[in-house]
C-alpha cells in the first residue's frame, strides 16, 4: 500500500490488527442486520397475510352459510305457506281505512319518533311525508303493526311481539284475514331469526314489490320498494332485479348501507326468490347480522390477543371506498380519532356524520393504493398511508360472494412492524460500537510507544497546513527524529513570516477591489478572469434619479449661504456624498449591492454576487429605503431633494470595464428598462418641486403584487421594442 514503507514494522502489524477487527465487526454486523430485518419483514408480512386469509375464510364461511341459509329457506314450506298466504291477504286489506284519529295517530308517531331518529343519526331535517306510507290500507297495516306499538316505528332494536299494536303470539289484535295469517306464521318465522341470528326477515311481492311482512315491523314494513319511501335503497335496487330475472336459483347479496327504515343503521340484505314449483311467488330477505362480521373481523375487539399489535386491524372496504366494518382507533379513543379526521382533508359533514352514528360504517372514505388494487381482484402487500395518513405495511385481497366485492385489508403502522428491526439495529450499533472503540484502543496504547515522535510531527504539520501560525515541536532526543523536528521548526518560522507578508497584501488588494466593484466581480477577477463577461439569468436592477440636487449648498445659515461659488460647491458635493453615503448604508441592510453614483444617478442590483430568491422584494425595499433616507436628508438639512426610482427584473450581463483604470459596469434591457422608468434628468426635474416616485415594470409588479399596492403608469418604449407596461407604487 501507499505510504507503507514510511512506517516501521510494527505499526503495520497494528494497523492491520484495527483492519481486520473493524471489518470483520462492520461485515458480521451488516450481515446480522439484514438477516434480522428480512426474518422480522417475513414474519410481519406472513402475519399480516395469516390474519387476513383467515379473516376473508371466515367471511366466505358466514356470508355462504348466510346464502345457503336464505336459498333453504326461500325453498321451505314455511316460506312458500306464508308468501302465498300473506300476498292474498295483504292485497285483501286494500279496503281498509283508518280513522281521523288514528290517522292522526300514525303521523304522530312518526314525527315524534322516527323523524327524531332520523335527525339524530343522520342528520338534516326530515319530514314525515316523505316517508309515510301513501296508500290508505298500508297505512292501515302500519297502524295496526307498527305504530301501535309502544316504542312506535322508530324503535329500530325493539323485540319482537309483547306490545299493545302486536302481541307475543303475533297478532295485532284487529280482525282481518292478514290478522289470522300474521298470527300463524310470525312466531316460526321469529324461532327461524333467532336460531340462525337473523336482525329481520322480509316478505316481498314480487309483481307489486310491497313487503307484505315484516319480522321486526320497522317503517319498510307495508311500503312499495318499487315507487315508495325507499324506492332508492340498495335493497330495492336488487329486489327489483331479482324479480325481472326470475330465476330459481338467482341469489343477490346486498351491499351495507345505512338503511333508514332501521333508524341509519349500516345493514345488508341476502335476497332469494321465492317459487311455487314453476311459479314465482315472492322474495325472501335477510337481513346478515353486521355485529357478527364486525366481531370477526376484529376478533371480539381484541386485536393485540390476535397478535395485531398496538395498531393493527382488518377492515371491509365496499366498491364505494367507505368502510363496511368498524374502525380500531375509534374503537379505541372516539374523541381522538374524530379531532385527527376534524384535521384531515375530509369534509367536516362526514366527520360529523360519523360522530352522530358512533361509526365509520358507509361513511369512512378509504381509496388506498392497497383498496383500489384489491376491489381490482388483486392481492399483495405494500407500505402506504392509511385513511388516517399514517404509513403502514398493508395486506391487501379481494372478497367475493355473488355479485358483491370487498376489499379485505389487514395493516400495522410501520413504526410498530419495523420496531423491533430498530430494537436490533440499535442492540448491535451499540455492540459494535464498543467492540471498535476496544479494539481501536488497545492498537492506539500498543502503537503510542513506537510512533510518539511522528506522531508529534503529523499532527504539527496539520496544525500548519490548517493555518495555525504557532507551530512547534518540542523534540529533545538526538536520532533522527530529533534532526527532523529541528528542520520542521525552522521551515515552520520561515513560512509564517512569509504568510504573513502574503495575507497583509492580498487583504489590501481585496480591500481596494471591494471599494470600487461588487462581490461578484473581485471574487471574478481574483479568479483570474479579469476582462470576461457574466451573465446572469435573473436580478433586479435599481436606477434611483436624484431630482433637485442644483439647489445643494445653498441651504444653511446666513453664514454659509453667503460664500461664493467655490464654498457652494464644496457644501453641496459634501451633503451629496453625506446622502450617497446614506444610501449605500440602506443597500448594505438590504442586501443589494451598489454598482456605481455618477452625478444625479444612483445605479444599485440585487441578485448579483449572491443568489437571492427575493431579489424583487429586496430591490423595491431598498426603493422605499432610498425616498425615506432623501425625505431624512431634506428634513435634517432644509434641502429640496426627490428621488425617482426604476426596478426591473431580468437577465443582464456584468464585468469589468478597462485595463489600467478598470470599474465594473452593466449591460441589457433590464437596465435600459430601468433607466428609462426614471427618464431624463431635464424631465424628472421640470413641473414643480420635486417629488419621489416608485416605477416599476410589470415583472416585477407581478412578484409583489400581493405585498404592495401599485396603480398603472404611462408605459416606456425603448427604440425597436414593444412598449413596457409600468406601474407607481403606492404609500
Amino acid at each position: 500500500m501507499f505510504g507503507l514503507e514510511r512506517i516501521g514494522v510494527q505499526s503495520r502489524l497494528i494497523l492491520l490488527m484495527l483492519l481486520v477487527s473493524l471489518g470483520s465487526i462492520a461485515v458480521i454486523g451488516w450481515i446480522g442486520y439484514q438477516s434480522a430485518r428480512t426474518a422480522i419483514t417475513a414474519a410481519v408480512q406472513n402475519q399480516l397475510q395469516s390474519v387476513r386469509h383467515s379473516k376473508t375464510s371466515g367471511l366466505a364461511a358466514m356470508l355462504g352459510a348466510l346464502r345457503d341459509q336464505v336459498i333453504s329457506l326461500s325453498d321451505g314450506k314455511l316460506a312458500i305457506e306464508a308468501m302465498k298466504s300473506l300476498r292474498d291477504s295483504f292485497h285483501a286489506a286494500e279496503d281498509r281505512r283508518l280513522t281521523p284519529a288514528q290517522e292522526e295517530e300514525l303521523e304522530g308517531t312518526y314525527s315524534t319518533g322516527y323523524m327524531r331518529l332520523l335527525r339524530d343519526r343522520l342528520g338534516g331535517s326530515p319530514q314525515t311525508g316523505q316517508y309515510i306510507p301513501a296508500a290508505p290500507y298500508q297505512r292501515y297495516l302500519q297502524y295496526h303493526y307498527m305504530a301501535r306499538s309502544t316504542d312506535g316505528p322508530g324503535a329500530a332494536e325493539a323485540p319482537v311481539g309483547g306490545t299493545e299494536g302486536e302481541r307475543a303470539d303475533g297478532s295485532s289484535g284487529e280482525a282481518s284475514p292478514y290478522a289470522r295469517v300474521h298470527a300463524a306464521i310470525h312466531e316460526r318465522f321469529g324461532r327461524v331469526a333467532s336460531l340462525f341470528g337473523f336482525e329481520d326477515v322480509l316478505l316481498i311481492d314480487d309483481d307489486t314489490l310491497e313487503v307484505v311482512y315484516s319480522l321486526r315491523k320497522r317503517p319498510d314494513f307495508a311500503t312499495n320498494l318499487r315507487d315508495g319511501p325507499y324506492a332508492a335503497t340498495k335493497l330495492a335496487a336488487a329486489v327489483e332485479a331479482l324479480a325481472r330475472e326470475r330465476d330459481r336459483d338467482a341469489f343477490k347479496v346486498v351491499d351495507t348501507e345505512h338503511y333508514r327504515p332501521a333508524g341509519g343503521t349500516a345493514v345488508g340484505f341476502a335476497i332469494s326468490p321465492i317459487f311455487d314449483g314453476s311459479e314465482m311467488i315472492g322474495i325472501l330477505g335477510l337481513e346478515f347480522p353486521m355485529d357478527r362480521i364486525i366481531h370477526l373481523l376484529s376478533g371480539n375487539f381484541q386485536w393485540e390477543r390476535e397478535g395485531m399489535g398496538q395498531t393493527g386491524e382488518c377492515y371491509l372496504v365496499g366498491p364505494d371506498f367507505t368502510m363496511r366494518s368498524r374502525s380500531r382507533f375509534m374503537v379505541e379513543d372516539s374523541r381522538a380519532f374524530l379531532e385527527s379526521l376534524r384535521t384531515s382533508p375530509l369534509s367536516r359533514s362526514v366527520v360529523d356524520q360519523i360522530e352522530r352514528q358512533g361509526n365509520v360504517i358507509g361513511q369512512l372514505p378509504v381509496r388506498t393504493y392497497a383498496v383500489e388494487q384489491a376491489l381490482l381482484g388483486r392481492e399483495g402487500l405494500a407500505v402506504i398511508n392509511d385513511y388516517r395518513g399514517v404509513p403502514v405495511l398493508s395486506s391487501y385481497g379481494p372478497f367475493d360472494l355473488d355479485s358483491l366485492r370487498w376489499a379485505v385489508v389487514a395493516e400495522m403502522d410501520v413504526e410498530e412492524a419495523y420496531r423491533p428491526i430498530r430494537d436490533y439495529a440499535r442492540k448491535g450499533l451499540l455492540a459494535a460500537t464498543a467492540l471498535a472503540l476496544a479494539t481501536t484502543c488497545l492498537a492506539l496504547g500498543s502503537s503510542w510507544v513506537f510512533m510518539r515522535p511522528l506522531k508529534e510531527l503529523a499532527d504539527a504539520a496539520r496544525r500548519l497546513g490548517a493555518g495555525e501560525t504557532d507551530v512547534a515541536v518540542s523534540l529533545r532526543t538526538r536520532d533522527e527524529f530529533g534532526e527532523l523536528a529541528h528542520t520542521f521548526n525552522d521551515m515552520a518560522a520561515n513560512l509564517l513570516v512569509q504568510r504573513d507578508e502574503l495575507e497583509r497584501r492580498a487583504r489590501e488588494n481585496r480591500e481596494l477591489l471591494l471599494n470600487i466593484m461588487p462581490a461578484a466581480a473581485v471574487e471574478q477577477r481574483l479568479e483570474g478572469d479579469e476582462r470576461a463577461t457574466r451573465r446572469f439569468a435573473e436580478v433586479t436592477v435599481l436606477v434611483a434619479a436624484f431630482v433637485g440636487i442644483d439647489g445643494l449648498g445653498e441651504s444653511g445659515s446666513g453664514a454659509e449661504t453667503g460664500g461664493d461659488v467655490a464654498g457652494r460647491d464644496s457644501r453641496a458635493l459634501g451633503q451629496m456624498a453625506d446622502l450617497v453615503a446614506a444610501c449605500d448604508e440602506a443597500a448594505e441592510r438590504c442586501g443589494v449591492e451598489k454598482i456605481r453614483a455618477v452625478g444625479g444617478r444612483y445605479l444599485a442590483v440585487c441578485g448579483l454576487s449572491v443568489n437571492r430568491p427575493d431579489h424583487a422584494a429586496r430591490a423595491v425595499l431598498f426603493a422605499r429605503e432610498l425616498v425615506q433616507t432623501v425625505g431624512s436628508f431634506n428634513s435634517e438639512r432644509g434641502t429640496a431633494v426627490g428621488v425617482r426610482i426604476g426596478v426591473d427584473s431580468g437577465p443582464i450581463v456584468g464585468g469589468v470595464v478597462g485595463r489600467q483604470k478598470f470599474r465594473y459596469d452593466l449591460w441589457g434591457d433590464t437596465l435600459a428598462v430601468a433607466s428609462h422608468l426614471v427618464g431624463d434628468d431635464d424631465a424628472a426635474g421640470a413641473g414643480g418641486p420635486p417629488h419621489s416616485s416608485i416605477r416599476v415594470t410589470q415583472g416585477v409588479h407581478d412578484r409583489l403584487s400581493d405585498l404592495y399596492a401599485f396603480q398603472a403608469a404611462d408605459p416606456v418604449v425603448l427604440r425597436g421594442a414593444a412598449p413596457v407596461k409600468t406601474w407607481l407604487l403606492q404609500g
